[in-house]
């Protein structure tokens, strides 16, 4: 059990950006590189829960090759990937031994009637 504990915390802090993210008005705009940023994210994002559905034993295709080429144009481009606005993307145990994860933003809550609310993240719809 004590190795599970070290496993989840290890993958969510492998997966998570190591920078918090930019706290803009909101979620959907990213801070450079508009499309590349947003294909960017969609891998970086894809690439952590394919990790985890693999720890949860699942047969996920691999993002590898998706996040290496979204990195790849971005430094084609002159963008460094940090200028991009990942989300937070945490690993949720589940009953049964089973894992799932989320992905979200943490920003500043507009009624004021809390410090933080959550923004789920989800792919850019074109």
């Amino acid at each position: 059990m004590r190795y599970w504990a070290s496993a989840l915390v290890l993958v969510a802090v492998a997966g998570c950006s190591t920078k918090a993210p930019h706290r803009g008005p909101s979620p959907a705009v990213d801070v450079a590189g508009g499309d590349l940023c947003e294909v960017f994210v969609a891998a970086w994002v894809g690439h952590f829960q394919a990790k985890v559905a693999r720890l949860d034993g699942q047969q996920v295709a691999s993002f590898d090759q998706v996040l290496r080429q979204a990195r790849q144009a971005l430094n084609d481009a002159g963008q460094n990937e940090a200028a991009c606005r990942r989300p937070f993307c945490i690993v949720q145990p589940r009953a049964g031994g089973r894992l799932d994860s989320y992905c979200g933003y943490r920003i500043a809550d507009p009624g004021g009637s809390e410090l933080y609310r959550w923004m789920p993240w989800a792919p850019a719809k074109r």
